[in-house]
């Protein structure tokens, strides 16, 4: 299983690998980014973007790094939520004043 640090950092990578790109179409779930919401978010038929993910079809390379940015932007999104959700919190300050 991929873990979105890992999916993240093939975003990040990818270098215009087809098949690459296929499979992180494919697999944009991991990311909660399913192909019907990028279809949705780039104004594409679903039916395209499945056509993508089974590596029947391409789009335009310019299409490709709109797609994978937004990929790893949701990655991005998801890993410093992760990270700021298992911080603890520091020492709470009050910034009531003191009684004299």
């Amino acid at each position: 299983m991929v873990t979105i640090e890992q999916y993240r950092r093939i975003c990040a990578k990818w270098t215009g690998d087809p098949a690459e790109f296929s499979w992180l179409v494919e697999h944009g779930d991991i990311v909660g980014f399913s192909q019907r919401a990028i279809a949705d978010e780039f104004e594409f038929a679903p039916s395209t973007v499945s056509r993508w993910a089974a590596g029947e079809a391409l789009p335009h390379k310019r299409i490709q790094k709109l797609v994978i940015g937004g990929l790893e932007k949701k990655a991005r999104r998801l890993e410093n939520a992760a990270a700021n959700a298992t911080t603890l919190p520091g020492k709470i300050h009050s910034h009531e004043p003191s009684q004299r």
